[in-house]
């Protein structure tokens, strides 16, 4: 694929998450951009047009800033530091804006989004998201081990069940074959006694 191409998708994934998204005072926007070499962060107040507070890999407060880079070890620190920015500006909850970078598990974002919750923000990331996903694979996995035998008698059972239901359908008589077919009564023969005591 081309870049130009690439930068056209990213363009329009990140034009796609700023419509559902908009930050507030109370509930400012963290945006997170992840360059070649960098990792920027803001809190961005939409309704005001101005950013609260900021992080990046390059800021002159950070420890370490010479060896962070934009992979998953710059990200967990970051996280951290973005997390406790947040805090010295009075920011409990954010809204999440990854500018158009995809949230794939255990990648730079999904590091980042966990370490920014364990500093204290909160934005709604579902921390057990991989534990259900892994709870699921194993019943899924548990599923396709059982034998085909099982499967097979229960296909066999349900047949039977079902051949049973249209044979106690055929015999039962209904109202119209009733009337087609009247049962005609044999008249009670006279007992021998009654007929001797007539003659």
């Amino acid at each position: 694929m081309r870049p130009e191409q690439k930068r056209k998708i990213v363009q329009r994934r990140r034009w796609r998450i700023r419509k559902k998204i908009h930050g507030t005072a109370a509930r400012p926007r963290m945006a997170v951009r992840f360059t070649e070499r960098n990792i920027y962060v803001q809190f961005i107040n939409d309704d005001e047009g101005c950013t609260l507070a900021s992080a990046s890999t390059r800021h002159k407060a950070q420890t370490g800033r010479e060896t962070l880079a934009a992979n998953k070890a710059g990200a967990e620190v970051l996280g951290q530091a973005a997390g406790e920015a947040a805090k010295a500006a009075g920011i409990s909850k954010v809204i999440f804006d990854r500018c158009g970078a995809r949230y794939v598990q255990d990648g730079k974002i999904d590091i980042f989004a966990h370490a920014a919750t364990r500093a204290g923000l909160d934005f709604g990331l579902d921390l057990d998201k991989k534990k259900k996903s892994e709870i699921k694979k194993s019943a899924e996995e548990e599923q396709a081990k059982k034998p085909k035998k099982e499967k097979k008698e229960k296909k066999a059972k349900k047949e039977k069940k079902a051949e049973k239901l249209e044979q106690a359908e055929v015999t039962e008589p209904t109202a119209e074959t009733e009337k087609a077919e009247p049962v005609e009564e044999a008249a009670p023969a006279e007992a021998p006694e009654k007929a001797e005591a007539t003659k």
